[in-house]
C-alpha cells in the first residue's frame, strides 16, 4: 500500500531516523534540493516543519513534527505517538531584574512566534494581555522594550542567559510528535497502525533500554 510520509528537514529528521527504521521505513537523504523521493512504495516529501501538520491534514499520510507546532495550528489530525527527541519546553521569559509572577501580567505586551498558544494560556486565566507576533529571535522582544516578556522555546537555556533573560514559567512541555490523517487512518489502518505500534516499541526501547 502507497504512502506518503512528511519528513522534516534539518537535525530532527537524524534524530528520528532511527525511530522510522524500526518501522521498515528508511529515509533518504535528499540530493541537493529534491523535495520528493519515491522509494519502494513511500513518496517521501521534505517540507519545512512548522508545515508538516498542514500536509498531513490536507492529504499526505503521515508526518513527524514538534509538538509545539500542533499545538499552535491545533490541525485535524491525530498525533498517537510522542518521540523521546526534540525535547524541550516553552516558558515565559523576561529581564532578570524583572520579578513578577503570571498573576501580575494583566495588560502585559507579550511578543511570540506562537500567538494561538500563548492567547490560549493567558485566555483560561482570564489574564488580559497584548501579543505581538514576531518570526525571528523573539528575545529581542525584551531586549528592544516592544514587550515586557516573551513566550520561546527553552531548550539548554544558553540565548536566554547570555542576553540577562530568565525563565518566569514554563507554559508547556514539547517533543516531536507522529502525525497522521485522519481519513489515512481509517482507509490505510492496517499498514498505518503497524507503523505506528513499530515507533511505539522504539520509543519505549529508547525511553527504557534497562527493559529490554
Amino acid at each position: 500500500m502507497k504512502l506518503t510520509f512528511a519528513v522534516p528537514s534539518g537535525r530532527l529528521s537524524e534524530k528520528i531516523r532511527f525511530f522510522l527504521e524500526q518501522a521498515d521505513i528508511l529515509v533518504p537523504v535528499p540530493v541537493s534540493r529534491e523535495l520528493s523521493i519515491q522509494q519502494d512504495n513511500i513518496t517521501f516529501i521534505y517540507p519545512r516543519s512548522s508545515d508538516i501538520p498542514v500536509f498531513v491534514e490536507n492529504g499526505a499520510d503521515m508526518g513527524i513534527c514538534g509538538s509545539d507546532t500542533v499545538a499552535e495550528q491545533m490541525p485535524e489530525i491525530y498525533t498517537p505517538v510522542f518521540l523521546p527527541v526534540g525535547a524541550c519546553r516553552m516558558s515565559i521569559i523576561s529581564h532578570n531584574f524583572f520579578d513578577f509572577s503570571v498573576n501580575d501580567m494583566k495588560g502585559f505586551t507579550v511578543a511570540t512566534k506562537y500567538p494561538e498558544i500563548t492567547q490560549r494560556f493567558f485566555r483560561e486565566r482570564e489574564i488580559p494581555v497584548k501579543i505581538i507576533k514576531l518570526g525571528g529571535s523573539v528575545e529581542l522582544g525584551c531586549i528592544s522594550g516592544i514587550s515586557d516578556c516573551i513566550v520561546d522555546i527553552v531548550d539548554s537555556g544558553k540565548t536566554i542567559r547570555e542576553n540577562n533573560l530568565k525563565e518566569v514559567l514554563k507554559i508547556m512541555d514539547i517533543q516531536s510528535v507522529l502525525c497522521v490523517n485522519k481519513l489515512s487512518m481509517k482507509v490505510k489502518n492496517r499498514e498505518i497502525t503497524r507503523i505506528i505500534n513499530k515507533i511505539k516499541e522504539a520509543s519505549y526501547v529508547r525511553l527504557c533500554p534497562k527493559h529490554t
